[in-house]
């Protein structure tokens, strides 16, 4: 295995182009992805009103298999996995050796010996070199399945319309025969959603079943853009988009602190890869990942935050909220100004066209910023 710079379509590519009206397309992870089907403000909005499918086909999708798969994740992950049943996940991060954010996962119990990493970004060198210390093997799915993620009030209705009626409880997944298709079932989402996995050949026939179950509840597909939306809005940083993953293995950044990730650390686990030098670090560190309202409809992405003249900190992804009626952004500052209600200045253009800039205000708000979609 190997990370490739090739950029890759995802099993759903045609169904994406079909409906990919302005033909946007942007990259994530190595895959191309439809940037929006028309409107990612309506495509977001109706994640909370009405139900969507988000092709997820582009994270990474790692099986670890062998009697010591158990022992090498919860020496590598922040959390212990040895406690999971079949059917059963945990979110977790992996450290460097001096204790900096490698990554972000959800990792999976699929069997005794087998487990289940996805993520938002690759790291195949680091898993391999530690797969060969504890004699596990690695089979990465990335290409053999799809996926989607159904979002919105209306998804369980959708899946019952498919003849999909299924009991999967947050942070587990299932796996199941349905009509002719074997799919994974799993809720790993910020969203409060499904997400639905087969293989790479039956993966436009998930797509059309469940546009046509969804057609009475206003179903639509939702690109990367709106994801993104729905990302931030749930406080959520993403590797690659928010943060450089610290791949070089002695780098001190970025610390899970200065991302929001410390509720990711399993305090009573103490043997993960980094541990120590975690320890070492935290009560030091100066920078807090925090939510920013601000006073405009211009999402200011990786724009310096300033209070009394002197820069503090700087906006992460920011993005038009459809729900809040206005800009946020989710920020890095210094860890005496994260109190909700702090405020800050930043320098934005007067229009999009416009060379000039003003100064808007902007304050910390509470995360997240819109709460998970209820499924109805």
């Amino acid at each position: 295995m190997s990370d490739s710079p090739q950029i890759r379509a995802t099993p759903f590519h045609a169904r994406s182009a079909a409906s990919n009206l302005f033909n946007r397309w942007v990259a994530r992870n190595g895959f191309t992805l439809a940037q929006d089907h028309g409107d990612a403000q309506a495509e977001a909005l109706a994640a909370r009103t009405n139900v969507v499918i988000a092709d997820i086909s582009w994270r990474w999708r790692l099986f670890v298999e062998g009697a010591n798969a158990a022992v090498c994740l919860s020496r590598l992950m922040t959390r212990n996995v040895n406690p999971l049943v079949p059917g059963q996940s945990l979110k977790a991060l992996w450290l460097n050796d001096n204790g900096a954010v490698r990554g972000a996962a959800v990792i999976a119990r699929c069997a005794s010996d087998q487990f289940l990493l996805a993520s938002a970004a690759t790291d195949t060198v680091w898993f391999a070199a530690a797969a060969r210390q504890f004699g596990v093997s690695l089979r990465d799915a990335t290409e053999e399945e799809g996926g989607l993620a159904l979002i919105g009030p209306y998804a369980d209705a959708v899946l019952k319309a498919t003849g999909l009626v299924i009991d999967v409880a947050p942070l587990s997944l299932r796996k199941l025969f349905w009509r002719g298709l074997d799919v994974t079932v799993s809720r790993w989402g910020e969203q409060g959603g499904y997400e639905i996995w087969c293989k790479a050949d039956d993966c436009l026939i998930l797509w059309d079943r469940l546009m046509r179950a969804g057609g009475p509840f206003g179903i639509r597909p939702a690109g990367i853009s709106a994801s993104d939306i729905l990302d931030v809005e749930a406080g959520v940083p993403r590797p690659g988009r928010d943060y450089r993953p610290a791949n070089d293995g002695f780098g001190a950044h970025p610390s899970p602190e200065s991302l929001g990730l410390e509720s990711l650390i399993e305090g009573q686990h103490t043997t993960f890869n980094g541990r120590n030098a975690w320890l070492t670090a935290r009560s030091s560190e100066k920078i807090a990942l925090v939510g920013i309202e601000i006073d405009s409809e211009m999402p200011p992405s990786f724009t310096p935050l300033s209070r009394s003249g002197t820069i503090v900190g700087h906006t992460l992804t920011s993005v038009f909220s459809p729900v809040l009626r206005r800009a946020i952004a989710l920020a890095q500052v210094e860890t005496s100004l994260v109190l909700p209600g702090t405020e800050f200045s930043l320098r934005l253009p007067m229009s999009v066209e416009s060379q000039a800039v003003q100064s808007v205000a902007a304050r910390v708000v509470s995360l997240p910023f819109v709460k998970p979609v209820l499924l109805s």
